[in-house]
Order: structure tokens, then C-alpha cells, then sequence
């Protein structure tokens, strides 16, 4: 049993361990209570029978959750002894001491009972509330999605061991359930461009965690701030809507002022070619009347001379 270094302000710490692990879930609790009537065998011992799955678990990343990575951020933050309930195996708040490092076989399936071999049945806790004990952020966000109104635990889409998904790829894992939206999907600009589902269904956090251990979203919810993380332009546009549409209405009013004073200009160029036009035609009426005066003159002159002497 590992025992830790003890602080000055071992009360307050203590205290603030406390509430946060308050709402741990019962089968972690019953957990804790076993390993604490049990002494803690170890996963190598595990590993003498259960080889395939002790190699699943040495690569994820529950072996390594006590890596160099978190001590050293651990130590930055003042070692404070809340964080090894999720990050060690055994850990007993009252002595400050742990069994083993990193979350072992024995954190999730219980304590190895000295039967083992011939019990009938192993304490192999599949709810989801044993993940939640640690992953609280995470499990609120599945509470409220069609996942867990569905009834899609945890460990329907990740492999229990290696923690990675069941599919080789999370289009493959998103499309075993969702094969009609995922063919779909394939004829859509968003897929044309490199785009997955989890790319707007689990964006990955504003805080990347230590070590980039911040989990993506499990809500599912695809939110406006997802749209506008590429489509950030289409948005600041509508901003500019109200300024652009009066803008548009101005334009309007000046070209509609701009015509009545075309056509205004048009309508006087027009009365000038009709005043034009119409004095052409009273001076060739008088003109023509002239000419038909004279020759009406011309002709009764001669047709008097013409007549015969009386």
C-alpha cells in the first residue's frame, strides 16, 4: 500500500475530497468496500488467466492514468489526494494510500476473491454507473442524449479493456447502428469535403485536459457554435443583415429617383421633338396654303383673259 506525503493542508483537502466524490455511483462504493475487506491482488495476477484482456488493458489509457504526465501536473496542483480515486486502484481516503497505480482490473470488477477459481460468477459490473464514478462530465452529457434514451450504454460503442472503439473508425462504429443515415451521408457536401459525424456530433472540448485527456462531447447535440466553427463567415454576415438590407433599400430609393429624373429628361426631349415637329408641319401647311393661293390666282387670271369678248 502506498502511502502519501502528508500536507499542511491535509483538513481542508480532505474536505474537498469529500463532496466531490459524494456522488459516486453505489457499485464503485460497493467496490471501494470490497477492496477494502479484500487486499488487492494486482493485474498481473489477473493476467495468469486472463492474458488476452491483461494486453487489451496494458495499452489504454487507464493503465497509464497514474502516467508521468498527471503526477506531474498532480504535484503542480499541490498532490491533492481527490484526483487518486479515479486515477489509482484501492485508494482509501482515511490512510492516504492507494494499492496500485493507474485504474487496474480489480477498480472496475471488484476485488479477487480467494474462490475465484470456483466461483460460480465474477463481480463484472457492466452499468454505465461505474464509468460515471470517474467520468462525470462525460456521463451527464449521455444522460441527455438519444443514446441513453435508446438505451446505448458505454460499452455498446467503446471496448471495455483498450477503452477504444468497437469499429475500426467512428464512421464504422456511428454507421453500425445508423446505416441509413450513413448512406446518406456519403452523397453530402459535408462528407465530399472530409467531414465525419463526429466532426458536428462530438466536438472535442474548449479545454483539451491534461494531457489531452478532455473527452469530446456525448450529448450528440449539434449546436450553432459547431456550424460557425467553419462556417464562421456565413455568420458574421448575419450580423450585417439589418445594415445590408437598408443599404439595399437605400440603393432602391436612388435608383428610383435616378429613373423618374431619366425619364423626366426623356418626357422633355420628347415634347421638344413634338414642338419641333409640329412647327415643321404649321409652316408647310401655311407654306402649301401659299402655294395653293398663288396658284389659284395664276389660274383665274388666265381663265379671265381667256374669255370671250362680249
Amino acid at each position: 500500500m502506498t502511502r502519501l506525503p502528508t500536507s499542511p493542508h491535509e483538513p481542508a483537502v480532505l474536505l474537498l475530497g469529500l463532496i466531490v466524490l459524494l456522488g459516486s455511483a453505489p457499485a464503485q462504493v460497493e467496490a471501494s468496500a470490497e477492496a477494502s475487506a479484500v487486499p488487492l491482488a494486482g493485474a498481473d495476477t489477473c493476467a495468469a488467466c486472463h492474458q488476452a484482456e491483461y494486453d487489451e488493458w496494458k495499452t489504454s489509457k487507464h493503465a497509464r492514468a497514474f502516467s508521468p504526465t498527471f503526477t506531474a501536473y498532480w504535484q503542480r496542483q499541490g498532490s491533492p489526494p481527490e484526483c487518486l480515486a479515479c486515477h489509482t486502484t484501492g485508494f482509501d481516503r482515511e490512510r492516504r494510500a492507494y494499492a496500485f497505480e493507474g485504474v487496474t482490473c480489480e477498480s472496475c470488477h471488484g476485488a479477487l476473491r480467494p474462490d475465484h477459481p470456483e466461483a460460480a460468477s465474477m463481480s463484472l459490473p457492466v452499468e454505465t454507473s461505474v464509468c460515471a464514478t470517474c467520468h462525470q462530465q462525460t456521463s451527464m452529457e449521455w444522460r441527455v442524449s438519444g443514446h441513453a434514451k435508446s438505451g446505448v450504454r458505454c460499452f455498446d460503442c467503446h471496448a471495455v479493456h483498450r477503452q477504444g472503439l468497437r469499429q475500426p473508425d467512428s464512421e464504422q462504429q456511428c454507421g453500425a447502428c445508423h446505416a441509413q443515415r450513413m448512406e446518406d451521408f456519403a452523397h453530402a457536401t459535408h462528407h465530399v469535403q472530409g467531414l465525419t459525424c463526429t466532426t458536428c456530433h462530438m466536438p472535442q472540448p474548449r479545454t483539451p485536459g491534461v494531457g489531452g485527456t478532455g473527452a469530446p462531447g456525448h450529448s450528440f447535440f449539434v449546436g450553432a457554435e459547431t456550424c460557425a466553427a467553419c462556417h464562421e463567415e456565413m455568420v458574421h454576415r448575419s450580423h450585417k443583415i439589418p445594415a445590408l438590407t437598408a443599404q439595399i433599400d437605400q440603393l432602391t430609393h436612388q435608383a428610383q429617383v435616378q429613373h423618374a429624373e431619366a425619364l423626366q429628361q426623356q418626357v422633355q426631349r420628347l415634347e421638344l421633338v413634338v414642338d419641333v415637329q409640329r412647327t415643321r408641319t404649321i409652316k408647310w401647311a401655311f407654306g402649301m396654303f401659299l402655294v395653293g393661293l398663288g396658284v389659284g390666282v395664276i389660274a383665274t387670271g388666265w381663265r379671265w383673259q381667256r374669255r370671250p369678248p362680249s
